[in-house]
């Protein structure tokens, strides 16, 4: 019997270890969210880029400059500007909502969270803050060849894939970078 109790608990303790010491296989840039990116003419293009709730606006914003660089640079074009349409103008950061934890099922207003025996959780009865909208950023972008037809507030597409491509995986030729394994060091 002592010895089935202690193989139960090295099985549950290898169980417990396993989960927490597997790492996740690292996504591609591809694999972030979903792109559109659809030409309006031989020059001007509408990117948009959908993640989860999970990501923050501002990487969402980020990635789309990316896939906007990318773009304009796997069509032949050095430079690019972000036009100030109205559907830039009008998008926000998703909504947010505070959710509060369930009540107590239990008489007199008394639970085993609230009961002295039992350990009195802090974190429990806070509130929490929960993003309800998928992150959508869209982009309409207009793109040049050199820096004397663009104008003075174009962006460069080579020098954003430079400094921001790496941080997502994207070479600075615009090709997107299949990321290396994680290794985990063995214990010697």
């Amino acid at each position: 019997m002592k010895k089935q109790l202690i193989g139960l608990s090295m099985v549950v303790a290898l169980a417990i270890s396993g989960c927490a010491t597997t790492p996740s296989k690292p996504r591609t840039f591809d694999q972030l969210g979903q792109y559109t990116t659809v030409p309006l003419n031989e020059h001007s293009y509408r990117i948009s880029f959908q993640g989860n709730s999970n990501m923050s606006f501002g990487t969402a914003e980020e990635i789309t400059l990316v896939k906007a660089a990318q773009t304009t640079l796997l069509n032949g074009f050095t430079y690019f500007k972000v036009l100030d349409d109205p559907s830039n103008r009008t998008q926000q950061p998703p909504r947010k909502a505070v959710v509060y934890p369930s009540q107590s099922y239990y008489p007199y207003g008394w639970g085993y969270r609230r009961h002295p025996g039992f350990w009195n959780d802090p974190f429990f009865d806070m509130p929490q803050v929960v993003t309800l909208d998928p992150v959508q950023v869209s982009y309409t972008i207009e793109c040049y060849k050199d820096k004397k037809s663009s104008p003075n507030d174009a962006f460069d597409a080579r020098l954003i894939l430079q400094s921001l491509g790496q941080k997502y995986g994207v070479s600075p030729t615009g090709q997107v970078l299949q990321p290396q394994p994680v290794t985990v060091p063995s214990a010697k």
